[in-house]
């Protein structure tokens, strides 16, 4: 089957097209899915590095050559046993929890639990932008920073693939949302539902006037120590950037030792996907994809990842 896969890590001329990486086989749990397109994001980017074969081997285990990619839309093709609620032929969105994903290929197996039928009226290549940041940016707001309605809530990075979910999720969830962005985003997180925005290259995150109820640096520029005059007392910061600070700091966060410092690492799961499809189906929630490569120019797509101003998604999808 045609899959993109690397066989080093390195700049994006390592991607390659191939037509004869094995099909994946189903097994019981399990669903395969004949992939129409493939959601971009940063995270595949520092996979293709290499920037997690050290720091996180743990977890980036994976050996190479291998597939890239982390979410994905199209069609199920094969169902495995112990499967419910699913179909062959149902159009489904999703992530894989698997550290390295592996589903930008002709066809891709997930666990049942990490697809859900894809939202109303949208494209696949819509859908397919929506699972690894909508997913990371509910689950940084609602569970590790667990926002209130009423709340005021400080977005950095307001305007890119996370943060462009992170406004709107922030609204529906009730709160009074800053957003922080460039100035030429200013209009866009408006248009999103931000209550205020912010030109980060003339006031800073943390020179912002709070009093915030919650941080989501989406770019994890800062530490909670940057917020400390404008987070309230029981207020979190919440960080996307697995480091040395944020993984110990997470770490006391789950043993209940500490709430104020988090770190969000994103679970696909069929109950969150809900989710964001029902938000999207009532016209609460927009993707917005800012370009949509083919498969076979995923270098092109990975490069634009890298300019590192993204407006909303980058998303690739089979042309055949």
């Amino acid at each position: 089957m045609k899959a993109i896969i690397y066989r080093a890590y390195g700049q994006p001329n390592v991607l390659e097209w191939v037509d004869d990486w094995p099909e994946p086989a189903v097994g019981p749990g399990q669903v395969q899915v004949r992939v129409r397109a493939g959601g971009l994001n940063p995270k595949d980017v520092l996979l293709r590095k290499g920037m997690f074969s050290t720091f996180l081997r743990f977890l980036d285990r994976e050996p190479l050559p291998r597939v890239s990619g982390l979410d994905m839309a199209g069609e199920i093709s094969r169902i495995g046993d112990r499967v419910r609620g699913l179909e062959v032929g149902q159009p489904v969105f999703g992530m894989s929890n698997r550290f390295h994903g592996g589903v930008h290929a002709e066809y891709a197996v997930l666990e049942a639990d990490e697809v859900a039928p894809c939202p109303e009226g949208l494209s696949f290549a819509e859908a397919s932008a929506i699972p690894l940041a909508g997913l990371t940016a509910l689950q940084a707001l609602r569970d590790c920073a667990g926002v209130q309605p009423g709340q005021r809530v400080l977005i950095n990075g307001a305007s890119g693939g996370v943060g462009h979910f992170a406004v709107q999720i922030a609204r529906n969830l009730g709160c009074h949302v800053t957003a922080v962005c460039s100035e030429r985003n200013l209009k866009f997180v408006s248009d999103l539902g931000a209550n205020e925005a912010v030109d980060y290259q003339q006031t800073s995150a943390p020179a912002i006037p709070g009093p915030f109820d919650a941080v989501f640096d989406v770019f994890g520029n800062y530490r909670v120590g940057d917020f400390s005059d404008t987070l309230v007392r029981g207020g979190r910061y919440v960080n996307t950037i697995p480091s040395g600070h944020s993984l110990p700091a997470e770490g006391l966060a789950r043993l209940g030792l500490q709430k104020r410092n988090r770190l969000v690492i994103v679970h696909s799961n069929r109950a969150d996907l809900d989710v964001l499809r029902q938000w999207v189906n009532e016209g609460r929630l927009r993707v917005h994809v800012d370009e949509i490569y083919p498969f076979y120019h995923a270098e092109d797509a990975h490069r634009h990842i890298e300019t590192r101003h993204t407006r909303g998604k980058v998303a690739m999808e089979a042309t055949c």
